[in-house]
């Protein structure tokens, strides 16, 4: 099996989104569209101070996209312009089809320990993937999934892989599958901790996009490049195998893989077509009111 290569290895920039809320961007422009094809934008957003979450992300619309809000610590409250609304906890994640429109809003808010104590400290990530054209103006779907449904599989190595979409094996298990699967585009999202000084591999078609973000500590891929925490490794397209090693103290890490969709693209803001016509147009039923076609699907997990 032929073993994908390091393309290049990025870091983001620290941002302010929403209201205010500061984050930590670490990809998304037009101008990388092409490498990260079907993924857009990825947001690693949180912090211990309130005071640099609390404003949230008031209302604004999505189309043509997906997005993958999972969630570390804290809170997330959500609610959208159909009456759509509910709470994401710790390890929950909402896997948001907007299609043809979604107008909504989402806050973060401190989580709870025990006894009613506020825990002030808020962690996630959202994740921004492209629809293809035939999926575009599609009817809008939520998949609220909680941290019971997403399988946490004990590695060989000692390590752990929470399964949001795709397959791995678990040892004693056999093939484990996330629970989130017939996507317009087929992603891989996973999030792997690894001890240190050991490996793992994983299997992604030929093709594929490819991309590692390092949450903690710092990883070789393939005996390569380094990456260490708050760097992006981009693989290479061609090869199957996905190899990562930890150095001298434990890493984690989300892999996320997906086919890339190959086509045009227009993006301005939360809306991402294929035409400036359609991107326009969008923009011209967000000012008469026609912009939300269809209520959304709501499936929770």
């Amino acid at each position: 099996m032929a073993r994908k290569t390091v393309e290049a290895v990025l870091r983001g920039n620290w941002t302010r989104d929403g209201a205010g809320v500061k984050l930590y961007r670490v990809f998304g422009s037009p101008g990388l569209v092409d490498v990260m094809d079907p993924f857009l934008l990825l947001d690693s957003f949180g912090s211990r101070d309130p005071g640099e979450y609390l404003m949230g992300f008031p209302w604004h619309p999505h189309r043509g996209i997906e997005t993958v809000t999972y969630l570390l610590k804290g809170e997330v409250h959500h609610r959208d312009s159909t009456g759509v609304a509910g709470v994401l906890g710790e390890g929950d994640i909402q896997w948001m089809t907007a299609g043809s429109g979604i107008f909504h809003e989402e806050m973060p808010r401190p989580g709870k320990k025990e006894g009613d104590q506020e825990d002030l400290e808020v962690k996630g990530f959202q994740l921004w993937i492209n629809l293809p054209r035939s999926s575009k103006m599609s009817k809008p779907r939520y998949r609220n999934i909680t941290r019971r449904s997403v399988p946490r599989i004990r590695l060989d190595n000692g390590g752990e892989a929470v399964l949001v979409a795709g397959r791995i094996r678990a040892p004693g298990y056999g093939a484990v599958e996330g629970p989130v699967s017939g996507l317009a585009t087929p992603i891989h999202y996973m999030d792997v901790t690894i001890p240190s000084e050991s490996e793992f591999s994983y299997e992604v078609r030929d093709g594929y996009t490819t991309i590692i973000y390092v949450i903690d500590g710092s990883i070789k891929l393939g005996g390569e490049r380094a990456a260490s925490l708050g760097q992006l490794a981009v693989l290479s397209r061609e090869g199957e195998e996905v190899k990562i090693a930890a150095g001298d103290a434990p890493a984690r890490f989300l892999l996320l893989a997906g086919r890339p969709i190959g086509e045009p693209v227009a993006w301005y803001g939360p809306i991402v077509m294929n035409t400036e016509e359609e991107l326009k147009r969008a923009f011209v039923e967000l000012r008469n009111g026609t912009f939300i076609k269809q209520e959304p699907d709501v499936n929770d997990l």
